[in-house]
């Protein structure tokens, strides 16, 4: 069984109380978000105030989104895509068509999930994924499946391991990116904010240390 995934205190935010993100707040989001992309496995943090009102994984969403930008949130019913739509007035579609997507549940084994990849002719109308995952931990030093990053923004390699992801997550990136520059872009937050990118332009390697 799955269950929305925010954290204790937006689980605890008294009912009627309306979530906020200052502009300020939107700044940080944003430039957390850059950087992650741009280093891609080094870890970032998001600014810590609104992770009491918000889930994790939608505040890149929220800093990111406009009247222009189709959006999508993967939930267990409808809470947080109704708060998208409230506080930043943008489009709500399905995964597929969505520029923007944040997954706040748990992906299954095997689930079939299409993500717009964008096209030859226009790269950046691919989706940016941010997806909620228990943990990220950089250059992990304990034994277990890890992943060896290459590509732009990695000086020589990098490994990150990413707690909570569906079996063959690899693979599945994998073929949606198979005709670069097509493909998505991936952000993967922890519960108290901590932010790893995973651009299409990152080679990922399965191994286990």
């Amino acid at each position: 069984m799955t269950t929305n995934v925010m954290s204790p205190e937006a689980a605890a935010r008294r009912p009627g109380q309306a979530p906020t993100l200052s502009p300020a707040e939107v700044q940080l989001v944003f430039r957390a978000v850059l950087e992650a992309l741009a280093r891609p496995g080094t870890p970032r943090q998001l600014p810590e105030r609104p992770l009491a009102e918000l889930p994790s994984a939608l505040l890149p969403v929220l800093a990111l989104s406009d009247l222009a930008t189709p959006t999508c949130v993967l939930e267990n019913g409808d809470r947080w895509a109704r708060t998208v739509r409230t506080m930043t007035s943008a489009p709500m579609t399905g995964p597929a068509d969505a520029r923007l997507v944040a997954v706040l549940r748990q992906l299954a084994d095997g689930e079939p999930v299409a993500f717009r990849t964008g096209s030859a002719a226009a790269p950046q109308d691919a989706a940016l994924v941010c997806v909620r995952v228990p943990e990220i931990e950089a250059e992990p030093a304990g034994p277990g499946p890890v992943w060896r990053l290459e590509g732009p923004g990695v000086p020589g390699s990098r490994l990150l391991r990413v707690a909570g992801l569906p079996d063959g997550f690899v693979s599945w990136r994998d073929r949606l990116g198979s005709g670069f520059p097509t493909g998505i872009d991936l952000l993967f937050v922890t519960a108290r904010g901590r932010l790893a990118g995973l651009p299409r332009t990152t080679r990922v390697g399965e191994e286990v240390i």
